[in-house]
């Protein structure tokens, strides 16, 4: 059985395996049971991987620094819209794409997005590594939250609570 924790951290109480921790005491890697939401100056991010393929990543779910803020994070319920000065534009978010245990069946494989002062770094669904300079774009987070309960399997809206306050629809 995995040892389950529930640690506080600058972004609340997070029940959580696989826990690593800093000398100062401090998370640094973490595999949340639950959506964790994570507040950053381009949005506000849901971490969670509740894919069939997160125990076979080896890349944390949840990834903070000495201070507490966020370093990296897997996501299937947050996108990323990027507008450009110059107009381009792209759309990144966890997709389904085949199994790579060749099970014949598609599966949803989360993005990575790597947290600096000047870039967002994300590993997308095919492995493509994008670099978003936040001196060039405007970050609008979007969020797929159908992706959470349909990775799952769970299909019960009536019984989430990933935001905490709904009754039966998310309003995130």
């Amino acid at each position: 059985m995995a040892d389950i924790q529930k640690i506080e951290t600058p972004y609340g109480t997070v029940t959580a395996e696989k826990v690593t921790f800093y000398a100062n005491g401090r998370l640094k890697t973490a595999e949340p049971l639950e959506p964790v939401f994570i507040q950053h100056s381009t949005g506000l991010y849901i971490a969670y991987d509740n894919t069939p393929l997160k125990d076979e990543e080896h890349l944390p779910t949840l990834e903070l620094d000495e201070s507490g803020k966020i370093k990296a994070l897997r996501t299937v319920g947050t996108g990323l819209i990027c507008m450009s000065s110059t107009g381009k534009s792209m759309r990144i978010g966890a997709q389904w794409r085949p199994d790579p245990r060749d099970t014949g069946a598609d599966v949803l494989i989360p993005i990575r997005i790597v947290f600096s002062e000047d870039e967002l770094c994300v590993t997308d669904s095919d492995g493509k590594v994008i670099h978003i300079p936040l001196s060039d774009y405007d970050i609008n987070v979007d969020y797929l939250t159908d992706n959470i309960v349909m990775s799952s399997g769970c299909g019960d809206c009536s019984t989430c609570s990933t935001c905490g306050s709904c009754d039966g629809g998310c309003s995130i």
